[in-house]
């Protein structure tokens, strides 16, 4: 089985053999709420940094982040604030974040430049760090004479995930953060980026 990490205490028979992070393996598959799909596993395995969470991954923060991101972005819309992490998985022997996805509010057009109609996000595809913009209103936290601002997903990569996984992994939070944020608009995501063999 797959696994990614929550907290776990040592042995009571052999403490001094506690591991360096002490931390239970959870499931690739389970981690973050359950965002990775079967193929998005399979391709995080297939990379050199992704054989790290053959075993299982460490995840940090709540167990669905996304939802909690929501609620958190849903008491004020204020694009200076930190951004919330939703999925933050890293190998078994700890270190930088292997995939780390994080929402926040970003000033910009609504709905966001390049939407196409009928949609409500863009998914912009970078080396390492993609992001998708979510037109996600909630007009009781506008400020009056502010421009409104846009929902921002941003997912730092070092595993070197294709633009499709990527996508998939983006607008998966994003539904998630969606529902705890409470949207005033009907949300419509495009499709992921086509897998291109050999291609990101």
């Amino acid at each position: 089985m797959l696994f990614a990490s929550t907290a776990c205490s040592g042995s009571d028979e052999e403490p001094e053999k506690k591991p360096k992070h002490s931390a239970a393996l959870t499931a690739l598959s389970r981690a973050c709420g359950g965002i990775f799909d079967k193929e998005t596993v399979a391709e995080v395995l297939a990379r050199p940094k992704g054989k790290s969470l053959e075993r299982g991954a460490q995840v940090e923060g709540a167990v669905d982040g996304a939802a909690d991101a929501g609620r958190f972005l849903g008491e004020e819309m204020d694009w200076s604030r930190p951004s919330k992490s939703t999925c933050f998985v890293d190998g078994e022997s700890g270190g930088s974040a292997e995939i780390d996805i994080t929402f926040g509010w970003w000033p910009g057009p609504l709905p966001p430049k390049d939407a196409k109609p009928g949609e409500s996000a863009v998914f912009v595809a970078k080396e390492g760090s993609s992001e998708l913009l979510v037109d996600c209103r909630r007009t009781d936290l506008a400020e009056s004479g502010k421009k409104g601002a846009i929902l921002r997903g941003v997912i730092t990569d070092r595993v070197g995930l294709s633009s499709n996984a990527s996508a998939k992994l983006l607008i998966a939070s994003a539904r998630k953060v969606a529902e705890g944020l409470k949207c005033e608009n009907q949300l419509t995501f495009p499709d992921p980026p086509e897998r291109q063999k050999g291609l990101k």
